[in-house]
């Protein structure tokens, strides 16, 4: 039986709350474990254990990491969905890049995760925004 959008918005939510939470296990549990992610700044598909590398490289460069504004559709097995991907770097600034995924699902979990982020500059943050 396919995953239900509703399901598979849930997935991806407590996938990124995970990564925001600094739980590398929670992140991993949203995922097949054949997973596959791709980024088009690298253009390199990672594995699991792959991302997962990648993935504590974000913990330790950056104090917080979220998402906000989110949307998403379904598309045929899976959804898109944009973001804003916000980051604290070291200086205490909060930074926010666009950022839109396509995700397919199997099982009801992530089996593969496309992700386009912009690179080119970062968005301002209003301090009003949060905190």
């Amino acid at each position: 039986m396919p995953t239900s959008p509703a399901v598979m918005a849930e997935v991806v939510d407590t996938f990124y709350g995970a990564l925001g939470r600094k739980d590398l296990e929670g992140a991993i549990a949203c995922c097949s474990p054949d997973a596959v992610f791709w980024h088009n700044f690298d253009d390199i598909e990672q594995n699991l254990a792959g991302a997962a590398e990648a993935w504590r490289g974000l913990f330790a460069a950056f104090a917080e990491n979220r998402i906000d504004s989110v949307r998403w559709d379904p598309i045929p097995g899976g959804l898109v969905q944009r973001h804003r991907f916000l980051l604290r770097g070291g200086d205490g600034v909060l930074k926010a890049r666009p950022c839109c995924i396509f995700v397919r699902f199997e099982s009801g979990k992530i089996a593969r995760l496309e992700e386009y982020i912009d690179l080119s500059g970062a968005l301002e943050v209003k301090a009003d925004e949060f905190d």
